[in-house]
């Protein structure tokens, strides 16, 4: 999957996204909430931070963790879980 932000092409390799998918497969069911809440409030803000600052988006360290907020939540809108949990 190829995502665009801030005139940067990033690739989100869906290996990375069925790796989230594997390991976020014990969170649907109620039981585990406020984890979910936590798993998306930091994936809101690695956008939050790109908004706000976007010469971050030169740096690799940041794409990086670009790539794998975006497979988290691909992982989690699998599951249902990044909209309500």
């Amino acid at each position: 999957m190829i995502v665009k932000i801030n005139n940067i092409e990033l690739e989100i390799p869906q290996l990375l996204i069925n790796k989230f998918y594997k390991d976020f497969e014990g969170l649907p069911g109620g039981k585990h909430y406020e984890s979910i809440i936590e798993l998306r409030d930091s994936i809101d803000t690695v956008f939050d931070i790109a908004a706000v600052d976007p010469e971050l988006m030169d740096n690799p360290a940041f794409q990086l963790n670009i790539v794998r907020a975006m497979a988290m939540m691909c992982a989690m809108k699998k599951h249902g879980i990044y909209y309500d949990a």
